[in-house]
Formats: C-alpha cells, structure tokens, sequence
C-alpha cells in the first residue's frame, strides 16, 4: 500500500532524510517514532504529497504521486487519502460541521447525507456538540477531533496522521485510538502515524527513525 525506495531530502544543504526505504503492507496500522527532527513530518509530508523528495520513489496505494499533476494529486487526497497535520488545516470560515463534510461536498455528496455520516463520526469521538463552532471558538483537542473527523469521513484507503492525539488528553486519546483501531480493522484501511507517544502506539508496527535514517 506505501512503497518508498531509497527516499532522501535535505534543506539548504543539510541532509533531513537519508536513504530511507520501507513497506507498509494494504491494512497495516504503523507508528514512526523518532525524536524532534529526526525527519518524521518530513515523510509523511512526502508520502502525502506536499512536499517533494530530493531523489528516491514513492508509491502510496499503488500510485507514483510524485509523477501527479496538482490537479491528480488534490483529488486523490480527496477521495484516497486522508491526512491530518499538526496545524489541522480546518478553513476558518467555516464551521466545524462544514470543515468535516467537505470533502463529501466536493465529490457531489448531497448535503443531508453527507451532514449525517458526519455527526455519527462526530458522536463516536465526542465532538457532537461543537459541530456548529467555527475552528476560532474550539480548543487544540476540540479541533484535532474535527481534523480526525474530516481526514476519515470519506473511508480513505490510506490514512497519515502528525500526532494524531497530542492535543489530548488521556481520555480523548484513548477514545480516539481505539476509533482508529475501528477503522483500521472494520474497513481495511492503511494507517501510518506520526507519534512521540508510547501509549498511542501500543498494538501497532513501530518503524523508528534517529537523524533521517530508518533504524534496524
């Protein structure tokens, strides 16, 4: 389902990602660990395509995106590939509610469906209740959930999360993970996440990272 071959990338001259080459297999749910700047953010971001590597191959769900045309690329993240950041990415205009179902609308949903198989997701992780809130009126762990919830809402084949729970608190992140086992195990999808935590990553492949290297 992820293939990476030989990936490397670096930042005015300084080496970020060295060499790196893994298999991540269709249903694995994989973890990277790896201290600050050891090039975890830098991977994913490549892996999801908003960012370029410097030489190496990257297949995600048996598509080369580095050979993707923006246009190609915008909707296979759309319809294949969920991803949620650090920052979250929710648009600021819109309403939690509006941010989750968007990429439904954008692929012709109709709204009264759409808005349904979004508040069945926003009940199972505990943010029903803010789904009219726009991203200014919700807390770090508020926004991560509507992120989550966003990234999932149209069963991505393919699933990147940067510190999927970092803005949680220990409750919240175990509702979340034990969501993403669901998903994980009910749809079949392929997960990868980026995570400094331990608990987060307890059931899943652990790959580690230390100074851009893949460590054996």
């Amino acid at each position: 389902m992820i293939k990476v071959r030989n990936l490397n990338k670096s930042y005015t001259g300084e080496p970020c990602l060295h060499n790196i080459s893994l298999d991540i297999q269709r249903g694995e749910f994989v973890s990277v660990m790896g201290e600050s700047g050891s090039g975890k953010t830098t991977l994913l971001e490549i892996l999801a395509g908003v960012r370029s590597a410097d030489s190496g191959d990257v297949t995600v769900s048996g598509e080369d995106i580095s050979k993707m045309t923006d246009s190609a690329l915008s909707k296979f993240r759309r319809t294949r590939l969920g991803v949620v950041y650090q920052t979250f990415g929710l648009i600021p205009t819109l309403t939690s509610l509006e941010n989750i179902i968007l990429p439904l609308i954008l692929n012709s949903m109709p709204r009264k469906e759409a808005n349904l198989r979004a508040e069945k997701i926003a009940k199972r992780l505990n943010i029903y209740g803010i789904l009219s809130k726009y991203p200014s009126e919700l807390s770090g762990g508020q926004a991560q959930r509507v992120a989550i919830a966003r990234a999932v809402i149209f069963e991505p084949e393919v699933l990147l999360l940067d510190e999927p729970t970092g803005s949680l608190d220990s409750v919240n992140t175990k509702n979340v993970m034990d969501f993403l086992f669901e998903f994980n195990r009910e749809l079949g999808c392929t997960i990868l996440q980026i995570t400094h935590s331990s608990k987060a990553a307890e059931g899943t492949r652990i790959i580690r990272i230390k100074d851009g290297a893949v460590e054996e």
